[in-house]
């Protein structure tokens, strides 16, 4: 298997696990505690960073970069990817009137494709 197959498999099983954390704690927020979609879906979204940084940082990357460069740019990503779940979220639950967990699987759909490939060329990337 070529080596960037099996990085987009091991990035697809950690985000498969950020997917499942993510919209446990959206759906604990709002349906438990009674909390508004948007900011629900950012808590989720920022519990979910940490676990993933980590995953991806050690396992999907095996990165050799010292967390001093890798954090913070994975942190710019993952805020890039927070902004546009944000919006999402935003349009489909306030714009369009839809179930909160219908903007949330649009999101799913978008924010993966983006954070890989800028992990994967920024983040995590091992200067020579």
């Amino acid at each position: 298997m070529s080596k960037i197959l099996t990085k987009i498999i091991k990035y697809a099983v950690v985000g498969v696990l950020g997917t499942l954390t993510h919209f446990s704690i959206l759906t604990i927020l709002v349906e438990v505690l009674h909390c508004r979609p948007v900011v629900s879906s950012t808590v989720g979204f920022i519990c979910t960073l940490i676990i993933s940084y980590y995953l991806n940082y050690t396992w999907t990357f095996a990165s050799k970069s010292r967390h001093i460069v890798t954090l913070p740019r994975y942190t710019t990503v993952s805020l890039i990817g927070l902004c546009l779940n944000a919006s999402v979220m935003y349009i489909a639950v306030n714009v369009f009137n839809l179930w909160y967990a219908t903007g949330q699987a649009v999101s799913v759909i978008i924010i993966p494709t983006s954070n890989f490939l800028l992990n994967s060329y920024w983040s995590f990337k091992t200067r020579r």
